[in-house]
């Protein structure tokens, strides 16, 4: 079942993250596939947040409070994304143990076309448009991939906390 929440942080809380996600990391690039360094394996740039132990208590407190459910343990791989827009790569998150994804909308342009897509039968389905301070918790064997857009350079960010232990 896939979950929705906005207004996942308190305003003041959310415009400190944001500022700190923006000003204060630094992000490596980050290829799909073979891992090889092409164009066409590009995946964008993330930053990990084992690396930032103070931001990533604060994704998992919160989900933790807007889930109503306590979270026991996450994936190493746990991080924010920026991301350009410009093509589909669906993907599962089902991998070293991840049960579930909460993804946390940052920054980025408001939309659909922007947002996360859901796959059904390896057809596209659900469409959850980008809000920033959104959250979206999916089980992590769900299709799905970001929006593609025509725009050129268009970015988002976004955070990943891939939950591997979990109570409700």
């Amino acid at each position: 079942m896939i979950t929705i929440i906005n207004d996942f942080f308190e305003e003041d809380k959310f415009e400190q993250v944001v500022n700190h996600v923006k000003n204060n990391i630094s992000f490596t690039p980050q290829w799909t596939g073979d891992r090889s360094k092409t164009k066409d394996n590009f995946y964008g740039n993330r930053f990990c947040l084992n690396n930032d132990e103070n931001l990533l208590n604060t994704f998992i407190k919160q989900g933790e409070k807007k889930f109503n459910m306590k979270i026991n343990k996450v994936h190493d791989d746990c991080g924010i994304d920026l991301r350009n827009l410009d093509r589909f790569l669906p993907h599962i998150d089902d991998v070293g143990g991840i049960k579930l994804n909460m993804l946390v909308m940052l920054d980025g342009p408001i939309g659909v076309t922007t947002g996360t897509v859901f796959y059904t039968d390896g057809e596209l389905d659900i469409h959850v448009g980008f809000r920033p301070n959104r959250a979206v918790l999916f089980p992590c064997t769900y299709y799905h991939c970001a929006h593609q857009s025509d725009i050129k350079n268009l970015k988002r960010y976004t955070a990943s906390i891939f939950i591997t232990e979990y109570n409700l």
